[in-house]
């Protein structure tokens, strides 16, 4: 079977470009740090980018969130096509991590942390 090509394929293929060209991204990693605050020492990770202490719900892990959900029915008769959701969006790996406010800047994880999902 031979599928006619249209120019609309290269936004596709652009897309997907985009995605692998951001997951193999080093942007500036984040680093651990020892602070004293107070008398009181910890370590902490600090964000190379704007010198900030990064805490809690600060950190952003960006994935594409696909959703690819395949037709149950086609009706002719109604000019309809009946798709089946099978749960959530499938979230692929994480793109990037973005460190402040909304937008945020791009960095990565310090070296040889891994992310962990609960």
């Amino acid at each position: 079977m031979t599928v006619e090509r249209v120019p609309e394929d290269a936004l596709i293929a652009a897309y997907d470009s985009a995605q692998a060209e951001l997951r193999d991204a080093e942007f500036p990693r984040l680093v651990v740090d020892e602070v004293i605050d107070d008398g009181e020492t910890y370590l902490a990770v600090r964000c190379p980018r704007c010198g900030e202490l990064v805490d809690e719900g600060e950190l952003v892990a960006v994935s594409p969130a696909e959703s690819w959900d395949y037709n149950d029915e086609i009706e002719p008769e109604d000019a309809r096509v009946v798709f089946n959701q099978n749960g959530s969006p499938d979230l692929g790996e994480t793109l990037y991590y973005l460190h402040g406010d909304n937008p945020g800047h791009a960095v990565s994880l310090p070296d040889g942390w891994t992310e962990d999902w609960t």
